[in-house]
């Protein structure tokens, strides 16, 4: 049974925002469909995409918005169905102000410990949950990230034949420890090093000091010569 929407104080309608060359904002943009693949392989020397898991949270998920506001910088958030169904019109905010979205279960569930039936039920509810947190902006997400980032071949089968694309992860901050924000960006940097200086990247919009994180990320990825790449689905809401 879904859980009724909660109603949250929209903010105003998200004011353009005002870039200029100092900022980082995005290098390119690269058109996402089911059938894509791999996206750390389609990254150029010293290019991430900035990802944001388990959201929307009103409070918390705003002042990431805003963070990434103030390099012009973009990111994908993969929501979880039962927050996006909980706060449809902070999903629509995410969109509104540049993100793109992708969905990320319905709750949260690690589905390499469910039967194939439960798995394929736990992704097509936050699907549908997301979609229709969308469906009034005619947004439509194809993208998917598995909790955890844990899979296996017969649930990535799955997730595909579902017209899903699945987007893995390069870079963690490890942002659900207790470690410091200064931590959690050293580590992404140490994992990039081992990647070939790109991939994607991940941190998680509703927790405690998630906008600290994302400030001090851009403010090294500027630091250290990274370019932002953007992803965007190609079929709009149907």
């Amino acid at each position: 049974m879904l859980v009724a929407a909660c109603s949250v104080a929209p903010a105003s309608d998200p004011k353009p925002v005002s870039c200029d060359a100092t900022m980082m904002g995005v290098a390119r943009t690269i058109e996402v469909t089911p059938r894509t693949g791999p996206i750390h392989a389609l990254l150029r020397d010293h290019e991430v995409v900035l990802t944001f898991d388990d959201g929307p949270e009103p409070k918390r998920t705003r002042a990431v918005l805003d963070a990434l506001d103030k390099e012009c910088a973009k990111a994908t958030f993969f929501l979880l169905g039962n927050q996006a169904n909980r706060y449809p019109a902070m999903a629509r905010e995410i969109s509104a102000r540049g993100h793109s979205i992708g969905s990320h279960t319905w709750s949260h569930a690690n589905l390499v410990n469910l039967n194939d039936t439960a798995a394929k039920d736990q992704v097509q509810r936050g699907q549908d949950a997301v979609n229709a947190a969308l469906s009034s902006v005619d947004k439509r997400s194809v993208m998917f990230r598995f909790p955890y980032v844990a899979t296996t071949p017969d649930l990535s089968r799955i997730v595909r034949d579902m017209d899903l694309l699945e987007v893995g992860v390069t870079a963690d901050g490890a942002d659900w420890t207790r470690i410091s924000p200064e931590e959690a960006v050293d580590l992404i940097f140490q994992k990039l090093a081992l990647s070939g200086d790109k991939g994607v990247v991940l941190l998680h919009d509703p927790f405690d000091r998630s906008d600290a994180r994302t400030a001090l990320l851009l403010s090294r990825l500027k630091q250290e010569g990274y370019r932002i790449v953007a992803l965007e689905n190609t079929n709009p809401g149907r």
